[in-house]
C-alpha cells in the first residue's frame, strides 16, 4: 500500500496525531511499570519462608508484677513458660523468642566474616534451643542449639551462631561454613555451627534471606514472646488455651496472642491494595487509549468521507479503504510504542531510585507493546469498516 496518502493525512493533523502518539507512549510507559510492581509484589506473596505458617502461633506477654525485675526469676518463668506451652495437647514445640516471621521487619545488625572482606547487613534474632523444631526448618549443616550453648552470664555474648544456607553461600560460596566465624559491630564472635535449609522473612535493605540465630535471652523485664508449633487442625484448640496456661505459670501480666498466618496476611495487606489500584491503573489507561484512537479515527473518517468516495470512484477498493486506516493506526501506534519504550525505562529508573521496586524486565515491554498494538487495531477496526462501506456516489454529491 502507498504510504503517500497517508504520510500527507497525517501532515495535515499534526497536532491531532501527536496527542494520540503521545497518549499511547505514556499508556505503555505507566502500563508496564504497574504490571511490573504487580509482579514484584506478587512474587512476594508468593515467595515461601521455609517456615510452616499454617501451624504456627505467636504469644506475647507483658509483666506488671514487680517480681519481674530481677532477670533470675524471669529466666525461670520463661522456661516455666515453655514447659506449660509444650504440654497443651496438639503442641508440637514451643520456643522464646524475638522472631515473628512475616512481620515485615525485626532484628538486624552489621557484620564480618572470616574469608569474607566486606562487612554485611543480616537479621539476627536471640532464641532458645527449640526454634528450628518450631519453625518447622531442616538443619542442612551442623547442628542445632543445645543447653550449654546459652551462657549463663546475661551479659555474656553467645559464642555460636546458626545461619541460612543462603547467608552462608553469599560469604563463603560453597565452601563449608562449619566453624567460620562472625564478628559483630560489638567484636562479640559466634562460631557457625549450623545452617539452616530454608530462611525467609521480608525486610528492607534486601537482606530477607539473610538471618543469624544466636542461644540467648530474648526476653527480660520488658517482657518474653514465644512461638508455638502445633499438630494440624489444632489451631483454634490450642489458641484457646495459650493465655490460660501461661496465666497459671504467672498471673502478673498482660497477654498477645495470634496467628504467623494473620500476621502474613496483614503484612501482605498492602501489596494487594497496591495490585487492585494497578490493575484499576492499567484497565482504565488501555480503555482511555482505546477511546481515544477509536475517536480519533472516526473524526478522520467523518472528514474524509467526501476524498474516500472520490477514491472509491477511482477504483479503490472497500479493502483498500480498510488497510489505508489500518496502515495509519500502525504508523501512529508505533510511533507512540518507540517513544513508549523510552519513557518506560526512564520511568522504572526514577522508581528504583525512589523505591525498592524491581528492574524492568524486558519481556514486560514487549508484551506490552504488542497488547497495546493489538488494542489500537481493534479500535480503528469499527470506523475503518464504516469508512470501507462509503459508496462511491457520495463523492458526486454537492455540499
Amino acid at each position: 500500500m502507498p504510504l503517500g496518502p497517508i504520510l500527507r493525512a497525517m501532515q495535515h493533523n499534526r497536532v491531532r496525531f501527536a496527542l494520540i502518539i503521545f497518549e499511547i507512549a505514556i499508556t505503555l510507559a505507566i502500563v508496564t511499570n504497574c504490571v511490573n510492581m504487580i509482579r514484584t509484589q506478587y512474587t512476594g506473596m508468593i515467595k515461601p519462608s521455609g517456615f510452616d505458617d499454617d501451624n504456627i502461633l505467636w504469644v506475647s506477654n507483658q509483666p506488671f508484677a514487680r517480681e519481674f525485675q530481677d532477670q533470675a526469676y524471669v529466666d525461670n518463668i520463661v522456661r516455666a513458660d515453655i514447659r506449660a506451652l509444650q504440654a497443651i495437647p496438639g503442641v508440637k514445640s514451643a520456643a522464646a523468642t524475638g522472631f515473628l516471621p512475616w512481620q515485615g521487619g525485626g532484628s538486624s545488625g552489621t557484620f564480618k566474616a572470616d574469608g569474607y572482606n566486606d562487612k554485611f547487613q543480616a537479621q539476627i534474632y536471640a532464641t532458645t534451643r527449640g526454634i528450628f523444631d518450631t519453625l518447622g526448618v531442616r538443619i542442612a549443616q551442623g547442628r542445632g542449639f543445645v543447653e550449654n550453648d546459652t551462657p549463663v552470664d546475661v551479659n555474656t555474648p553467645t559464642k555460636v551462631t546458626v545461619i541460612s544456607r543462603k547467608l552462608a553461600q553469599k560469604l563463603w560460596g560453597d565452601a563449608n561454613p562449619i566453624g567460620r566465624v562472625i564478628t559483630g559491630n560489638n567484636n562479640a564472635q559466634r562460631t557457625v555451627i549450623g545452617v539452616i535449609d530454608d530462611f525467609y522473612n521480608p525486610y528492607s535493605w534486601n537482606i530477607g534471606d539473610y538471618v543469624l540465630f544466636t542461644p540467648g535471652r530474648a526476653w527480660g523485664p520488658f517482657g518474653s514472646s514465644y512461638l508455638v508449633r502445633v499438630e494440624p487442625d489444632a489451631t483454634k484448640s490450642v489458641a484457646a488455651l495459650l493465655e490460660p496456661r501461661l496465666i497459671q505459670v504467672h498471673p502478673g501480666r498482660t497477654f498477645r496472642t495470634g496467628t504467623v498466618l494473620q500476621v502474613k496476611d496483614n503484612f501482605f495487606s498492602g501489596g494487594r491494595l497496591v495490585i487492585r489500584a494497578m490493575s484499576g491503573v492499567i484497565a482504565l489507561l488501555i480503555f482511555v487509549t482505546a477511546v481515544g484512537i477509536l475517536g480519533i479515527t472516526s473524526l478522520a473518517v467523518a472528514e474524509r468521507t467526501r476524498q474516500i468516495g472520490t477514491r472509491r470512484a477511482l477504483g479503490a477498493t472497500k479493502s483498500d479503504i480498510l488497510k489505508h486506516f489500518l496502515a495509519e493506526n500502525w504508523i501512529v501506534t508505533t510511533i507512540g510504542l518507540a517513544l513508549g519504550v523510552i519513557a518506560t525505562y526512564g520511568l522504572n529508573i526514577l522508581l528504583l531510585s525512589q523505591f525498592a521496586d524491581a528492574k524492568m524486565p524486558w519481556y514486560i515491554v514487549v508484551i506490552g507493546m504488542v497488547l497495546i498494538w493489538i488494542n489500537g487495531l481493534v479500535a480503528t477496526i469499527p470506523p475503518a469498516l464504516r469508512a470501507a462501506t462509503v459508496s462511491p456516489a457520495i463523492a458526486t454529491r454537492s455540499v
